[in-house]
This record gives structure tokens, C-alpha cells and sequence, in this order.
């Protein structure tokens, strides 16, 4: 029996109810590109090895292995550079190839014109969820997901992920890739993950993110989103709540939130009627290192500078071997209890301020039930603001 607090609006259970746990691996979405990997065969990746001797069986396999893995890294690599490689392959194009500077101009006003990044549908293709790259992240970083219960697909959620990472690589998989997403584990659900403004002004990587099914994080996107006036799809959202403050605190085992001061995505739920859902990814934020930034540092006065003019920030950190590449993690995103959420479209304060408080004691819940198993090493969590 399910009992729902009238004030609260949100489901008590009891504390012995099992979650559901779903896992995705490499191996299973590699299924969806199996034909990808049938030319490797003839370099060494799952070389045949009837007819040989132990020793060429055992030496093969370790080249086997290792031109997988070498695979890997690169393709994980792309995936994470893919808005540098997208400025870079724009900037050769304009000036190596002059007669494609007129067209690349022309595209390039497109980009800061173009609508439909904020008019709540997008150009999402689903094909894109399908690509073989997902097949190789889902291999390197090993991602499961663990629901506290399963969701309704004839609802609509907001679902707010924490913490931001250095660039919310897990968002980015929960949010619809084969394998990981949401969606693939609740037909039905239909979940646009929204980002700041600015990445729809780099060229050919905003192609992708509005292709992926990403949309703007402003006011007026987000209500489109939400609004079933607008179309038929009946969207949830998922955003990243910390924003740039919270990805300069982004340190290994770090667990320092930017939330107590983020009451936007709270009002707009209230507004549209949709369930909260806090997210909680746990190891985050040893995807990548940072720089040692905290304040007084000349990359803390850097950082603050970029964010002053720009709205955002440019972070300094690195991967692995210095360089861009992640940091190899298994990362696992627990999803929370939904939070029952009364329509209202005129909010007051207080309410904002109770479901608020509801959403941080659901995502403080979760990250206490779960941090011994999947990073016991990581700090408590922190709010600083």
C-alpha cells in the first residue's frame, strides 16, 4: 500500500523496499554495432585462434585486447574533445578552403539565429542513439544506473542531476545514449536534457547536441519543453542544477553542491505539473582533475574572469597522461524517489521553498544510501550555496 502525505505530495515507503537496479555494459551495446566491429577482425581484435600453439593463442589474445582497448581510449577521447575537434575542423575549413568561406559565414549566422535550440522540440534523431561510439563509452566507464522505483512513462518528470562534473559527461548518457538512457529502460518516457545557451554557437558540435535531443536551459525553453501547448510529446527535462559555479568545484572524491540557491527548475516543475527526481552520478568528478583552483589561485582568477564576461567558465584540467582523455571510472547514477509536485501556475515562495527542501532531503537520502558501495572514499555531501 502506497500512502501520500497530502502536504508533501510524495510516496512513503518502506525503507526495506528493494531498488531496481539496471546495468548496462559495453558488451550490451555492442550488440546494436556488432557489424562495426567485423573489419577490426583482420588487425587483431578478437583474432581466431584455432590451430595455434598455447603461446600464439595467449599472445594473440593479448594483441587482441590491446588494439580493443587502444580503439577504445580514442574513440572515448573524440566523444569527450568533441566540441574542440568541432571549433578546430570549422576553423581548417575556413581557412584552407576559401570556397567554402561563404557557405561556412553563412552557417555561422545560421548557428546564432537559428530557433530551434529554444523552441522545445529541437531536431532530434533518434538514429544517433544508435551510433557504434556508445558501444565503446559504455565499455570504458562501465555505466549502471539504480532506480529507488520504477518511473511512469504517462508522466512528466524534471529530473535534476548532481553534481556537474567538469563537463557533465553522465548527464549526457542518462539523458538518451543507447544502453544507459532513461529511456531505454522506460518506453514511453521522452527525456530532453538542456544545456546553456552558448553551445549551440560551435559550429557543427550544437548539430550534434540539438541531434542528441539537447535544448537551451533558459526560462522560455524550458517551458516549452514542459508544455504540451507547444507539441505532443510529452517531454520530461533533465538538467544539470549546479551550473558553471558548482563545475569549479569539481575536485576527486569532492561532493560540494551548488543547489540551496537554484530554485528555477523547482518553480518551473510546480508550474507544469511534473514529478522532481534527483539524481545523484557517483564518480562524476574523477572523470577529469582540475587544476588546483580554490580562491587566490591564478587559475581561480581565471576561471572567475571567463564566467564574468561569459557567463560560463573554461576550466583548467586535465585527463589521463595529461592529456584530454578521461580518467577510466566506473560510474553509476542513482535516481531517486519522485517527489509528488501539485500543479500550481503561479507558485508563491513558500512553496517553491517546500518542494525545494523535499527534493534536497530525497537527494541527501540517496547519496548517504549509496556512497558506501559505490564511492566510499568520496567526502560527505556538502551545500555551499
Amino acid at each position: 500500500m502506497t500512502e501520500t502525505s497530502p502536504r508533501a505530495g510524495r510516496d512513503t515507503r518502506s525503507a526495506s523496499s528493494p531498488a531496481v537496479c539496471i546495468t548496462a555494459t559495453g558488451e550490451q551495446a555492442g550488440e546494436l554495432s556488432r557489424w562495426y566491429f567485423r573489419p577490426l577482425l583482420v588487425v587483431g581484435i578478437r583474432v581466431p585462434t584455432v590451430g595455434f600453439s598455447d603461446e600464439w593463442t595467449a599472445y594473440l589474445g593479448r594483441v587482441s585486447d590491446f588494439l580493443q582497448e587502444t580503439l577504445t581510449t580514442a574513440m572515448v577521447t573524440v566523444w569527450a574533445t568533441s566540441p574542440l575537434l568541432a571549433l578546430l575542423l570549422y576553423t581548417f575549413l575556413m581557412v584552407y578552403f576559401k570556397a567554402l568561406r561563404t557557405l561556412l559565414v553563412v552557417y555561422l549566422l545560421f548557428c546564432f539565429f537559428d530557433p530551434r535550440p529554444y523552441d522545445g522540440v529541437g531536431r532530434r534523431i533518434s538514429h544517433i542513439h544508435k551510433l557504434p561510439i556508445w558501444a565503446h563509452v559504455n565499455a570504458y566507464f562501465q555505466p549502471k544506473m539504480v532506480f529507488e522505483e520504477p518511473l511512469d512513462p504517462r508522466k512528466k518528470y524534471v529530473f535534476g542531476a548532481h553534481p556537474h562534473g567538469v563537463i557533465s559527461y553522465v548527464a549526457q548518457l542518462i539523458a538518451g545514449t543507447t544502453g544507459l538512457g532513461i529511456e531505454s529502460h522506460f518506453p514511453g518516457l521522452v527525456v530532453r536534457g538542456v544545456t546553456m545557451p552558448a553551445t549551440f554557437c560551435i559550429p557543427l558540435f550544437r548539430d550534434y547536441a540539438l541531434a542528441m535531443g539537447c535544448l537551451s536551459c533558459d526560462r522560455n525553453s524550458i517551458r516549452r519543453i514542459l508544455s504540451d501547448r507547444h507539441h505532443k510529446l510529452h517531454q520530461s527535462l533533465l538538467i544539470v542544477v549546479g551550473g558553471a559555479d558548482e563545475s569549479m568545484l569539481a575536485h576527486e572524491h569532492s561532493a560540494d553542491l551548488v543547489l540551496l540557491k537554484r530554485r528555477g527548475f523547482v518553480r518551473e516543475a510546480i508550474r507544469a505539473g511534473c514529478d522532481l527526481v534527483p539524481i545523484y552520478n557517483f564518480n562524476e568528478n574523477s572523470i577529469y582533475k582540475l587544476v588546483p583552483n580554490h580562491p587566490g589561485t591564478l587559475a581561480h582568477r581565471f576561471e572567475m574572469a571567463i564566467k564574468s564576461v561569459c557567463g560560463f567558465t573554461v576550466l583548467l584540467f586535465y585527463g589521463r597522461n595529461f592529456c584530454f582523455t578521461p580518467f577510466k571510472t566506473q560510474l553509476t547514477s542513482v535516481v531517486g524517489r519522485p517527489i509528488r509536485v501539485q500543479m500550481n501556475r503561479d507558485p508563491s515562495p513558500e512553496d517553491i521553498t517546500h518542494y525545494h527542501t523535499l527534493y534536497v532531503e530525497e537527494l541527501s537520502r540517496i547519496y548517504a544510501k549509496y556512497k558506501p558501495k559505490y564511492a566510499p572514499n568520496d567526502a560527505d555531501l556538502r551545500f555551499v550555496a
